[in-house]
């Protein structure tokens, strides 16, 4: 192989390389935590990197040129058993201003049981 080919193929492989680092969530998908309470969330992502006053609690994790971010949104005041209505995971690319391969998850409410007319 000459030269200046194994230099492009080493580039080739190093870029590669790269992407799949930046691009690779370092969080579950949302849809699988999103019944989880906040104790659970704790344990299995450890301690948040934020939490945002009655709004939500955020973990982030660096990858050079971008930040994997997880905010959920979580029933306040904080306590162990609070439950999240609605999850989500981006690729914030700091430099640009964007967030690319988001995926959000959302809680499905709770119903009041059914009670028919003939039930009474």
């Amino acid at each position: 192989m000459r030269r200046k080919t194994l230099a492009l193929v080493a580039t080739a492989v190093l870029v590669t390389a790269g992407a799949a680092f930046v691009m690779g969530p370092p969080f579950p998908e949302p849809s699988s935590l999103i019944t989880s309470d906040y104790a659970a969330l704790h344990v299995r992502l450890g301690p948040p990197s934020v939490v945002f006053g009655d709004k939500f609690v955020g973990w982030s994790r660096s990858r050079y040129v971008a930040t994997w971010t997880l905010e959920a949104g979580l029933e306040f005041p904080l306590r162990p058993q609070s439950r999240s209505a609605e999850i989500h995971r981006c690729l914030w690319i700091q430099w640009a201003g964007y967030a690319i391969l988001c995926r959000w998850s959302y809680a499905t409410p709770l119903q009041p049981e059914q009670v028919s007319a003939h039930d009474s």
